[in-house]
């Protein structure tokens, strides 16, 4: 009898701890996950990625829970625009660039007036476009575009092109010779469109190589300075009114 009493009670005990168990096995992969999410992943973790996902503006889908090939496509191209490895893998680095943005990411189109217009370099662009961001330049005048990496800069944006390919295009819109000329320009970054402007000189330091652009050259911003006479350029703001009223539809 006391033998029958001891089985039952062993089981009755099994019973108690199998839940807690399970719980705490969920709750490890579930803080697991919030470090690294990838394809056909579930949970609130994946919900909470595609919700910043949105915020930010790569994201325009239901936040399911799911990791699909549609998240999946939307953590590459969130990836590709921040300058990292675009395997479609939600890790530590993502996270990080992801974690710190505001959710300002409104794209802004031709005939659409925002704030944006506003948004001067050393209050707000200088850290949407943070050294060693890629962004996409289109040229105002002919509708060229190519693709350039902010290297680094503090008064504006020091920028070189990322591929011979994009040297080609940036040079030919001054007639293939280098050039102070001021140009207007449309800067494309985190589905943003931000007026700006660039002169096509390379000068002083580089980092990317073969590209065919020894040096960097400056693109310039609403209230940006040149680094050398640390004073608002003139012919430059110009550039960036060209370029915002193109946007506005004005031009």
């Amino acid at each position: 009898m006391n033998k029958k009493k001891i089985i039952t009670a062993m089981i009755s005990l099994s019973l108690l701890i199998q839940p807690i168990m399970t719980t705490n096995v969920y709750a490890n992969a579930t803080y697991t996950s919030v470090k690294t999410l990838k394809n056909e992943m579930r949970g609130q973790s994946v919900v909470d990625l595609q919700n910043k996902l949105k915020e930010v503006g790569y994201f325009s889908g239901n936040s399911t829970g799911y990791f699909g090939s549609i998240t999946q496509a939307s953590v590459k191209k969130f990836q590709r625009d921040h300058n990292l490895v675009a395997d479609g893998i939600a890790g530590r680095q993502t996270f990080s660039i992801l974690n710190s943005k505001n959710g300002q990411t409104t794209e802004v189109s031709r005939g659409t007036s925002s704030g944006i217009y506003e948004w001067t370099w050393f209050k707000k662009i200088t850290n949407i476009i943070p050294r060693g961001t890629v962004y996409k330049v289109t040229d105002v005048k002919t509708g060229k575009q190519f693709y350039v990496k902010r290297t680094y800069g503090t008064n504006h944006a020091d920028s070189e092109t990322l591929t011979k390919e994009d040297t080609n295009v940036m040079k030919g819109l001054y007639n293939n010779r280098w050039s102070w000329e001021r140009r207007p320009i449309v800067v494309e970054v985190n589905g943003l469109k931000i007026p700006a402007s660039m002169a096509g000189m390379p000068h002083g330091t580089h980092f990317i190589r073969d590209n065919n652009m020894y040096g960097h050259f400056d693109v310039h911003f609403l209230l940006s300075k040149t680094h050398g006479s640390n004073k608002v350029d003139p012919k430059h703001q110009n550039a960036i009114k060209i370029a915002r009223e193109f946007l506005q539809g004005i031009r």
